[in-house]
């Protein structure tokens, strides 16, 4: 698909859905008492209602997503007033989790606006958004450990680390206790937040305000979880309604709100701008 038709083809699409013809059902959160899990198998998802919307490839810009894998996917919300938690589902043959070149992983994120001329696409300025992304290969990291290279390759051999402790081929992040050992690491040294050994949560939050700016969010309170079964992912998100974070979207009572979400196919090569995105979705609190 050259530049012009790839062009064309967005601007019918935003046509399209500015004609509400792809626009999803409204997502009723329901109130519920106890504290919210981040199960996706907990018995209350079984009484919140489920609202079906449809995502579409990334063609806007560069790299474009040309072919979908995935057209629709489920969303749930119940709040218990102090919290709130949503359950997204969407079909994947395989759960694809470990990475390597050419190798990526499944996610999915639920995008909030922070100002009123935000757009669900970063096209444009004089918008920001909040967004909570979940990865796979970050909840594998929590379930199993850390996904070091010989999760990936068995036969792969290294006999030397400076500082590491045990025997080669050592293992992140066991052998690397010593502080010395982690100079070697360079983005974990740089402060790559991608470069984390021992993560607590699965999940990871943003805000953006165009193109080229999504910038990880210092401090996170939103937890999360992801399974695959059956051939569909499963993952819920749960984060309080009110922070004294600007930087985080804010949850009230009995109002309206919209939101986004993307996922990302990792066995169909989804990443980073090849994705399936939906157009924003309201939303409405008890």
């Amino acid at each position: 698909m050259n530049q012009n038709h790839s062009c064309k083809a967005s601007l019918a699409l935003l046509l399209s859905l500015a004609a509400g013809g792809a626009i999803a059902q409204e997502i009723t959160v329901i109130k519920v008492t106890g504290d919210l899990s981040v199960d996706p198998q907990a018995a209350v998802w079984q009484t919140a209602p489920t609202t079906e919307v449809a995502v579409f490839p990334q063609q806007m810009t560069k790299p474009r997503l040309t072919k979908a894998s995935v057209d629709k996917m489920t969303a749930q919300a119940v709040t218990n007033g102090n919290s709130i938690a949503w359950r997204v589902s969407w079909q994947d043959d395989a759960a694809n989790l470990n990475v390597d070149v050419g190798r990526f992983s499944d996610a999915v994120a639920l995008e909030f606006p922070l100002t009123e001329a935000a757009p669900f696409m970063g096209h444009r300025g004089g918008g920001k958004v909040q967004i909570l992304y979940w990865k796979g290969l970050w909840q594998k990291d929590i379930d199993e450990g850390f996904q070091d290279v010989q999760d990936v390759h068995p036969n792969y051999w290294s006999d030397l680390y400076w500082f590491a402790e045990g025997k080669a081929p050592h293992r992140v992040p066991e052998d690397f206790k010593n502080p010395f050992s982690h100079q070697w690491f360079i983005a974990k040294q740089a402060g790559n937040p991608g470069a984390v050994f021992t993560r607590e949560q699965p999940a990871q939050e943003l805000v953006a305000a165009g193109w080229g700016t999504l910038t990880p969010q210092p401090k996170s309170v939103t937890s999360a979880k992801g399974v695959w079964k059956d051939g569909k992912w499963t993952v819920v998100f749960s984060r309080p309604l009110a922070t004294d974070d600007p930087n985080d979207y804010q949850f009230k009572a009995g109002e309206k709100g919209q939101m986004a979400f993307a996922v990302w196919q990792g066995g169909e090569g989804n990443r980073g701008g090849r994705k399936h995105w939906s157009a924003w979705t309201t939303y409405q609190m008890p």
